[in-house]
């Protein structure tokens, strides 16, 4: 099944999208491969692509982008017919994932998980991937990461992906972004809930035709993304790209606030509910922009130690994030991640178990356990 097709040597990129399409964004998916085939694949670029959607046709289809025709268009061909699956389930993206990076080899990989997205939260609210045709089930961020594992990244054969794209809502948190150290060298997403048309793919696959290295590459997505919805009526659009090597930093000086807050409750737990009330949110009510809470909760609090440690937030947070993009008023204080924060009992008990098992709260549980004291009952 992943046998590497004739005449497709290693190119200097790869694009590999996973559409999680059947839902109520079934037509944007199609819209999307419609976009890459105005760019086309090309001598250095690789264009595969995987879509379930609802009514189109049955089954998941598997499709390659050609190369320009004798005219200089691009044509969807389709590689594979599939049965129908449940994109909420890690097995299908890792096979995917695998027969894409084993037929279309390539020096550097973005791969694309395309959905509806709502960061780390399991259902209701729903993850990544979300099958309508499955009552509704979702990916959790550790079946995405078993799903990279088993497909052969970061330790396999097929070593790291250059970009892991979310294009989908709420996914570049902290937490997020953590799962996938090892497995990623970037991860490219968005803070708030993005525009159903999200990425521009024609001006992503054209921007990879550049010969890019990795670092440019995201930067680009960046750039291109939040320039396809400059003057369009569209407004508080975010993307921003995560160097996962320097993420360990933020989660130490996240680890580091906690506790440093942690000590001073009850004390100061009106200063730190007015301060987190100030902060940047998002479509999420519980998910907030870190440098501007780090911001805020230094402004709120006098004690030296959790100033210290909010500016260890800011500088290590701002090195993490490679490159960012705002645009509008309802998010212009969006620094590239988010963190949870909730201010609801009832929303951190509902979450808590899920949060405590992620990766970046388990190597640095500070921050956790300033939230359960923060939310005691």
């Amino acid at each position: 099944m992943g046998k590497k097709a004739k005449g497709n040597a290693a190119r200097q990129w790869a694009m590999y999208t996973y559409i999680a399409g059947d839902n109520n964004l079934s037509s944007a998916g199609l819209s999307d491969i419609r976009e890459m085939e105005s760019a086309g694949a090309s001598k250095n670029v690789h264009v595969a692509v995987q879509i379930d959607t609802v009514g189109e046709h049955e089954g998941s289809v598997r499709y390659e982008i050609s190369l320009p025709d004798f005219a200089g268009k691009s044509h969807r061909t389709v590689i594979q017919r599939l049965p129908e699956q449940n994109t909420g389930k890690p097995k299908y993206l890792a096979e995917f994932a695998r027969w894409a990076a084993e037929r279309y080899p390539a020096r550097h990989r973005l791969l694309v998980v395309w959905n509806h997205g709502a960061g780390f939260m399991h259902e209701p609210t729903r993850d990544i991937g979300y099958d309508d045709s499955s009552k509704g089930d979702a990916l959790t961020m550790g079946e995405l990461r078993w799903a990279l594992e088993k497909a052969g990244f970061g330790k396999g054969p097929q070593g790291r992906v250059a970009v892991l794209g979310f294009d989908a809502c709420l996914m570049n948190m902290i937490e997020v972004a953590y799962e996938f150290i090892g497995l990623a060298d970037l991860v490219v997403g968005s803070q708030q809930t993005e525009p159903g048309d999200g990425w521009p793919y024609g001006e992503v696959v054209a921007a990879l035709q550049g010969r890019p290295d990795p670092k440019a590459a995201a930067k680009r997505v960046v750039q291109v993304y939040d320039r396809s919805y400059r003057n369009t009526g569209q407004f508080n659009v975010t993307q921003s790209a995560i160097e996962l090597a320097r993420l360990p930093a933020a989660g130490r000086a996240l680890d580091r606030l906690g506790r440093a807050l942690h000590a001073l409750l009850p004390a100061r737990r009106n200063a730190v509910v007015e301060a987190r009330v100030r902060t940047q949110g998002y479509e999420e009510p519980t998910y907030v922009d870190l440098v501007d809470l780090a911001r805020n909760l230094r402004a709120a609090i006098p004690e030296g130690a959790v100033r210290a440690a909010c500016d260890a937030v800011s500088a290590a947070v701002k090195a993490s994030v490679l490159a960012n993009r705002r645009y509008g008023g309802a998010v212009s204080r969006s620094s590239g991640m988010s963190v949870w924060f909730p201010l609801v009992r009832t929303d951190y008990a509902t979450r808590r178990s899920e949060y405590v098992a992620l990766r970046c709260t388990q190597d640095y549980p500070g921050w956790s356990k300033f939230l359960d004291r923060l939310l005691a009952a």
